[in-house]
């Protein structure tokens, strides 16, 4: 049985594929389908900023796409902006 912090690995892994396969490159989220997974998996934050500003803040390298790293600095930043909402007083 996994653990909650191995399911939630789990999840971001299947999120992450869930989106790159959709232009067929299992390695590889492109700006199109960044702006899909911002509307479907986390619209709240699609307000605080638009997907060519996440796209361009993620895409370290410079190389057009996201890579999985790079998806993972995204899951941090967004981690990071729930726990502060969360203890919004």
């Amino acid at each position: 049985m996994l653990t909650d912090l191995e399911n939630a690995l789990d999840s971001f892994i299947d999120v992450y594929h869930k989106y790159s396969l959709r232009q067929g490159n299992y390695h590889a989220i492109y700006i199109d389908d960044l702006k899909q997974l911002l509307e479907t998996e986390c619209p709240q934050y699609m307000k605080k900023k638009d997907a060519n500003t996440w796209f361009k803040e993620l895409d370290i390298n410079s190389d057009g796409a996201i890579n999985f790293q790079e998806f993972l600095m995204f899951v941090i930043k967004l981690g990071v902006a729930a726990h502060e909402d969360i203890h919004k007083v």
